[in-house]
């Protein structure tokens, strides 16, 4: 039998931890693909009732429901990877028994499967806007879209490697860490348009990559979107590289601890 290299191995490992994940996530809770779906339409349900009925918010040259969704599912993604990587290792611990499998690869996997399950959210939310609703679901600029994505996964998976390594060292840490997305949440611009917000505290508010990153996608989409002085995706790329090498460099100095019982 010929030996299989080192790449063949990790992936072949993704592919278990991937599939094992997925069964975890639905297998368990019958109603967890239900709930995957459910949850970003609610949120966006809620949010347009609110704005829209009681409040009687609009969004100049967007579609509301559009815009909440463009911002809210993206957002729901990044903050689940950051999150589910916290937990990733301490959920697979009995099988770094076996050789093959590294913690990293239980990250790396997660990753994959947070990305999916929103990948096809997103499609099923904003198709059903376009097909039911009738609403306009073209995308301006496609590739700068992927961009701005792709710059927030990254951003969120060192995140999730940060708080992965500090949850281990200091377990407390994960309560305060997932109340500490709230506030992020609602400084991000997912449901406030950042033009809208007091000009004295954009300078601060800038520091957030998700901002940019939220920003940047739905400028992307919508032709007509009003360009915030501040934001760029130069800044999020730049927060996401230093974040994901800070994170390699913590996970690489603890790794051993990582698998310690």
């Amino acid at each position: 039998m010929q030996e299989r290299n080192s790449m063949e191995i990790m992936r072949s490992v993704l592919f278990a931890l991937v599939l094992r994940e997925m069964l975890t996530r639905f297998g368990a809770r019958r109603m967890g693909a239900f709930w995957m779906v459910f949850e970003p339409i609610l949120h966006v349900v809620i949010v347009m009732f609110i704005f829209t009925t009681i409040r009687g918010r609009e969004v100049p040259g967007m579609d509301f429901p559009l815009y909440l969704a463009t911002g809210m599912i993206p957002f729901f993604m990044m903050r689940n990877i950051a999150l589910r990587l916290m937990d990733a290792i301490s959920a697979n611990q009995a099988l770094f028994a076996y050789q093959q499998i590294k913690p990293l690869d239980t990250l790396i996997a997660r990753t994959i499967v947070e990305f999916s399950l929103y990948a096809c959210v997103y499609v099923l939310v904003v198709g059903a806007l376009g097909l039911w609703a009738g609403y306009d679901i073209s995308m301006h600029d496609p590739l700068a879209w992927f961009a701005a994505l792709a710059t927030g996964v990254v951003f969120s998976a060192g995140l999730g490697l940060i708080f992965c390594v500090w949850a281990r060292a200091f377990p407390n840490a994960k309560t305060f860490i997932r109340v500490l997305f709230l506030p992020v949440y609602l400084i991000s611009g997912v449901i406030f348009p950042i033009w809208k917000l007091p000009e004295a505290y954009m300078p601060w508010l800038l520091w957030n990559p998700y901002l940019h990153v939220i920003d940047n996608l739905r400028s992307s989409i919508f032709v007509a979107y009003p360009e915030t002085y501040g934001i760029s995706f130069s800044y999020p790329a730049k927060a996401a590289l230093v974040v994901l090498c800070l994170g390699l460099a913590m996970y690489r100095l603890r790794r051993h601890d990582l698998v310690a019982l």
